[in-house]
């Protein structure tokens, strides 16, 4: 018998505002209470959700009951002992994928931002009723098991085991193209709105051939994997995305998707939003099932903190653009490009040097998600340097005849099926029983030191060597071929405005740190030349080595001069280069150890 039953219904599209009704009887005397989750899974920030809820009032058949707030996020409900309702409403205008937003297009609708929970009820059986807008003709996207199967799109009633599964399946409502796939017997769903056009048929094709890729690296579907959804929620300007138990919410735009006029064009937008899929989509073992054991439960009033970050997530941004190229949707060249990328996004941050990836993971709640002008020198990225940590992994266990991915697998049959949790030492041991207590202490200073990975001793293991050149500028993060003349150094960077050049971030060491350049300056002229950014670089590496120029920067409405050096750019910009095709094959070309 259910015990908790809630009901969405849209309020006021033009108020952004969603209606919540929730009917439950009460199991014993003592007051209830009720609360919302301060953050969602996955993304590890506190969100405060309950600050877009307002207007709470609690009945039962005898009128109106007494309701405490007891916090931020918490609320006690005195009552009769008899079946009662709660009425709320919801502001949704989260332009994100981790809250709610509503507008006369689509709404998504997260329940970890939407549903109370009701305390000695969190494992009872849930149903949730999603109304049919007015005047609207939208259908629902959600992993939640529907209570008619002849009608998968239409609002209506939905089911979840508990608390727990209901938060972790975000809804889709809106006017939707839905395409179905099928990955090893289980339904596949890819349904999208707010979009124009698309090659759909596509899509569908290359989420396929990533989903098969997936499953072969870990033998095969999670067991209670019944069915999948990918809800693609297109935009004008937003990306990301987010894994839940079997679905993900991705936020993208018109740019992201294959075109249907263009069959044969594969752009970076679109290779991207692949990755991105591939991502979220390696997550269904890999963090949803497979986690830290300290999320066994996830406890959502507040930070849970684990130093595993760089694991999950690090070794799930190695794995999704490697699926790419192994399922044949990134070419070799493509693959390398991404690659060289994430190496010198690391390399070149100062703060690879001042914080590990442990550090960095248990951090993520004030630090990597909430980072300012001057995490290029304090905050190193779990998600990149940890898939770099991945690459050097599996290279060292290539080198002694044995791989990431069957290390992989191990872990996943360990404690990913049945879900039992790893903690902070046991995928380092796991690799010791896998393949030597020296490869271990390798990695376990890899994730706890702050310090540069062996990226050219190991990579050779994999059948490319690395090479060095100067930086043009700061978007230049990939490719063997660099300018023919001798780039000057700059290191910040900015964002072109008819003001100027705001300077973004400036890294400590860097030509513009040594000059007194700040972040928030905007720099308007260059040895008396106005600042744009063609003028700038141009002015910049017209300058002889050795010699002075003059920048004016506007600093907090006050124009300052400084001074700065001209310095030839060191050789700091990471390439790849092939050696060896056979390993590479090995490496790129399957999943077998």
């Amino acid at each position: 018998m259910t015990l908790v039953a809630y009901q969405l219904s849209i309020m006021d599209i033009t108020a952004h505002l969603i209606s919540v009704e929730l009917h439950f009887t009460p199991q014993g005397t003592e007051p209830v209470q009720l609360s919302l989750p301060a953050w969602i899974p996955g993304s590890y920030m506190v969100r405060d959700f309950a600050k877009h809820l307002h207007s709470i009032e609690a009945f039962d058949a005898n009128g109106a009951l007494t309701l405490q707030q007891l916090d931020k996020q918490s609320w006690l409900l005195q009552h009769n002992l008899q079946e009662l309702r709660l009425r709320y409403k919801v502001y949704a205008f989260d332009l994100s994928v981790r809250g709610c937003y509503l507008d006369d297009q689509l709404a998504i609708l997260n329940p970890a931002a939407l549903c109370l929970e009701v305390k000695g009820l969190e494992t009872s059986a849930v149903t949730l009723t999603v109304a049919a807008p007015e005047f609207l003709d939208w259908q629902v996207a959600t992993g939640l098991t529907r209570a008619s199967t002849t009608e998968p799109l239409q609002c209506g009633l939905y089911h979840a085991d508990n608390y727990q599964q209901l938060i972790d399946t975000p809804l889709m409502l809106g006017k939707l193209d839905l395409a179905v796939f099928d990955v090893c017997g289980v339904p596949h769903y890819l349904a999208l709105a707010g979009h124009e056009q698309l090659d759909l048929e596509r899509f569908k094709t290359d989420l396929q051939r990533i989903c098969l890729q997936q499953q072969q690296l870990f033998g095969a579907l999670p067991t209670d994997l019944s069915q999948y959804w990918f809800l693609c929620w297109v935009t004008d300007a937003g990306y990301g995305g987010l894994e839940h138990h079997n679905s993900t919410l991705l936020m993208l735009t018109h740019q992201d998707l294959p075109n249907a006029q263009r069959p044969d064009e594969s752009t970076a937008e679109y290779q991207n939003l692949l990755g991105l899929c591939s991502h979220e989509y390696f997550h269904t073992w890999w963090v949803k099932r497979a986690k830290p054991s300290l999320f066994l439960p996830y406890k959502l009033v507040s930070e849970q903190y684990t130093s595993q970050l760089w694991l999950y997530e690090g070794f799930t941004s190695y794995y999704d653009d490697l699926a790419l190229v192994r399922c044949g949707l990134l070419t070799q060249e493509q693959y390398f490009a991404a690659l060289e990328k994430t190496i010198n996004r690391v390399q070149l941050s100062p703060s690879e040097q001042v914080q590990s990836v442990a550090d960095s993971s248990f951090n993520a709640w004030t630090k990597y998600y909430k980072q300012d002008e001057n995490a290029v020198n304090a905050v190193v990225s779990y998600y990149t340097k940890g898939s770099l940590i991945a690459l050097c992994l599996d290279a060292l266990l290539r080198s002694n005849g044995k791989s990431l991915d069957a290390l992989m697998l191990l872990a996943w049959r360990s404690y990913g099926e049945p879900v039992t949790g790893s903690t902070e030492q046991q995928f380092i041991q796991l690799c010791s029983d896998y393949a030597g207590k020296e490869i271990a202490e390798e990695l376990y200073g890899w994730v706890n030191e702050a310090s540069s990975l062996p990226l050219t001793q190991l990579l050779p293991h994999l059948g490319v060597t690395t090479g060095v050149r100067q930086q043009e500028h700061s978007k230049d993060l990939s490719g063997s071929k660099g300018s023919i003349y001798q780039v000057r150094a700059f290191g910040a960077a900015f964002s072109a405005s008819v003001e100027g050049l705001k300077i973004t971030n400036v890294p400590i060491g860097s030509v513009a740190y040594k000059a007194g350049l700040m972040a928030q300056d905007i720099l308007i002229a260059i040895n008396a030349v106005k600042a744009t950014e063609q003028n700038f670089w141009r002015q910049l590496n017209q300058s002889p080595i050795g010699s002075v120029v003059t920048l004016h920067v506007f600093r907090k409405q006050r124009l300052v001069q400084l001074s700065m050096p001209i310095e030839s750019s060191a050789e700091t910009l990471t390439y790849l280069r092939l050696v060896d095709p056979s390993k590479v094959a090995c490496w790129i070309g399957s999943t077998q150890a």
